[in-house]
């Protein structure tokens, strides 16, 4: 299913995040960019916009395929950056000339949204939530950030992992005495 314009505007609003940060950075290249210091801020609502959309059917290939038409457009407009690249590295240990935050959102999102439709525990608990829904009891839709916030918090439930016991191994056999 091709991106719509309203898919294209939403991914077009993520890609300015980071490009703010960086023409701010390219501007000052010698003090760096506040903008993209603070870029981390914006992580769990990018990733939010961007799980609707994959729950919406679209596929990773789609939206990366975008958001490089994107960078490419801006690349080419700015000349050599090679310099700044470099920069950018050292300041921020990732290469923000070439979007590396914002791709890696992208692959994040995806894994996290996999994470979520195949997490068991969430499944058992939304059917029971279900059919206490279904039997009458007064209790409100959730919607997906909060079925993402519970995936997390029963993901890091120390005792949620079920421990294998280890079983004895014993000799079947039985040991003949010898007469001597």
């Amino acid at each position: 299913m091709p991106l719509t314009s309203y898919d294209k505007k939403v991914l077009s609003s993520i890609f300015m995040i980071e490009q703010e940060g960086v023409i701010d950075f390219l501007d000052n290249i010698v003090e760096g960019s506040d903008i993209l210091l603070e870029i981390d801020d914006h992580t769990e609502d990018v990733t939010f916009k961007l799980q609707k959309l994959y729950r919406k059917g679209k596929t990773m290939r789609e939206i990366m395929d975008y958001i490089n038409s994107l960078i490419t457009e801006f690349l080419s407009t700015n000349g050599d950056l090679s310099e700044a690249e470099v920069q950018s590295e050292d300041l921020y240990f990732i290469d923000h000339v070439n979007f590396e935050w914002t791709k890696n959102i992208i692959k994040e999102a995806k894994q996290l949204e996999e994470d979520t439709n195949k997490s068991k525990k969430l499944k058992t608990w939304e059917h029971s939530y279900k059919k206490a829904v279904e039997s009458g009891v007064n209790i409100q839709e959730l919607d997906e950030s909060i079925k993402t916030l519970i995936t997390k918090h029963l993901r890091n439930m120390k005792g949620a992992k079920m421990k294998k016991k280890k079983k004895k191994k014993y000799n079947t056999k039985k040991k003949i005495k010898k007469k001597s």
